[in-house]
């Protein structure tokens, strides 16, 4: 990370909790007085609202970060002129790609204002105890969110824990292994999940069991299928969420009950996103389309009753468009961090893996799967047509394709199942792991490109 970008970072946070702009021209840039930012729970809870804020950014769920799980792979594809796009969609990205960047700024930029939070919580007036934990719990939450996020696309990155206020000490940290990743990421959600208290504003913001599915959501990745089902099971039983009864209704109704963390844009002082626009022809802008195959996929499941189909994905002429997000007059749609039905497929996956090759003999694996197909306008399958845990993983890579498009998920589907190199040729198989943006690798002698790149 540039050295600049701390001072950056540490103005805008000020300004978010308060403090004057004379304040902050007299401060030295070296030299960076934090003491006294963040002392009350108000400003605590601004800050950590700021931080869902920044994961807005269109170079994170506000479309580019969001969008680039299905356009690197077999789901979508650029029609535009940018070249950084359009890199992307070839799955041949340079390291020299400023939109990767951006985005590797973006993530980091999140990552810090969580640090700052956790550094400022012991200065904190006037709560209790619980209150406090819950704010380093929040941030912390984010915090691991964002972690893996990178993970999963760049690979082990540097991990950066501590709010450094003063940039002389700035420690320019060599990437963590993927072991050292997970480890880190999985302590933040377990103290997340022990300390998170009820959070105003939910589904908008974290509460207990959003750590819960966050790591149900990582286990799986990393190949704990126990635990992964088990967590899955612990927000499935919670009682807290539940299935909309219309698939469309995820969509069309902003923080509703199958929404366990539902980032909200509300088109209110540049809150916006432009998922929408970005594949509505009728707009100007770079567009992101259905790739054919996809499109047919779709298609061919629609006939058989799949109301995904028609709520999600549209022809018009010969645009194969996404309308999951709408909104292109406010550009104000909601991007579903984590919802309810991920945790039937994690619990399906899970359990699928867990009992390794041979006969399907568990009955919540198929039943877990109905729970998404019947929600889907899909008839239920029986045992005898998935006769092997094989066939039910098969399955629910499919069902998930269809239930999570444009949701930032076939990427790391595609790694879990270990065929995501099967969309690159036999001597580019390095591409399967994004390239470290080249700019931070000049600024930042400790860290390590990705082979091949």
């Amino acid at each position: 990370m540039k050295r600049f970008n701390i001072y950056n970072y540490l103005v805008v946070l000020l300004l978010l909790v308060g403090v004057s702009c004379d304040t902050l021209e007299q401060e030295p840039v070296n030299q960076i007085d934090v003491d006294g930012a963040i002392t009350t729970n108000r400003n605590a809870q601004l800050a950590l609202a700021g931080m869902y804020n920044a994961m807005q950014s269109g170079n994170y769920y506000g479309l580019r970060y969001l969008y680039y799980q299905d356009v690197y792979t077999d789901n979508l594809a650029h029609a535009g002129t940018f070249t950084t796009d359009q890199e992307v969609s070839s799955r041949r990205i340079n390291p020299s790609n400023l939109q990767i960047r951006s985005t590797w700024q973006t993530m980091y930029s999140v990552i810090r204002n969580a640090n700052f939070v956790i550094f400022s919580a012991p200065n904190i007036e006037n709560i209790s105890d619980a209150q406090r934990l819950a704010i380093i719990a929040e941030a912390r939450f984010l915090r691991a969110y964002v972690y893996f996020d990178m993970l999963r696309v760049f690979g082990g990155v540097p991990i950066v824990e501590d709010f450094i206020a003063d940039t002389e000490s700035l420690n320019f940290a060599p990437r963590a292994s993927s072991q050292e990743m997970y480890q880190f990421i999985i302590d933040d959600l377990t103290f997340a999940e022990q300390n998170i208290g009820n959070t105003p504003n939910a589904p908008f913001r974290a509460r207990r069991f959003a750590a819960t599915a966050l790591l149900a959501r990582v286990y799986l990745q990393q190949g704990n299928n126990a635990l992964a089902a088990q967590k899955a099971s612990e927000v499935i039983n919670s009682g807290v969420y539940t299935l909309q009864s219309t698939y469309a209704d995820i969509f069309r109704i902003k923080g509703n009950n199958e929404m366990i963390l539902e980032l909200n844009f509300t088109n209110v002082s540049g809150d916006q996103s432009s998922l929408a626009i970005s594949s509505d022809p009728a707009t100007a802008g770079q567009k992101f389309y259905l790739r054919p195959a996809f499109f047919n996929l779709f298609q061919s499941a629609g006939s058989n009753g799949d109301v995904r189909f028609n709520a999600f994905v549209l022809q018009q002429g010969n645009v194969l468009r996404v309308v999951k997000y709408f909104r292109s007059a406010t550009n104000d749609d909601n991007v579903p961090l984590i919802r309810l039905a991920e945790m039937f497929m994690i619990r399906a996956e899970a359990n699928a893996r867990a009992a390794g090759t041979g006969l399907l003999t568990n009955t919540q694996i198929i039943d877990d799967i109905n729970v998404i197909r019947n929600r889907a306008g899909l008839s239920s399958l029986l045992l005898t047509d998935l006769l092997t845990n094989e066939a039910a993983l098969t399955e629910i890579l499919q069902q998930r394709r269809l239930e999570f498009a444009f949701e930032g998920h076939r990427y790391t589907d595609l790694q879990r199942y270990g065929i995501v190199g099967e969309l690159f040729p036999a001597n580019e198989q390095f591409r399967v792991i994004w390239p470290i943006p080249l700019q931070e690798i000049e600024v930042n002698n400790n860290l390590v490109q990705n082979d091949g790149y």
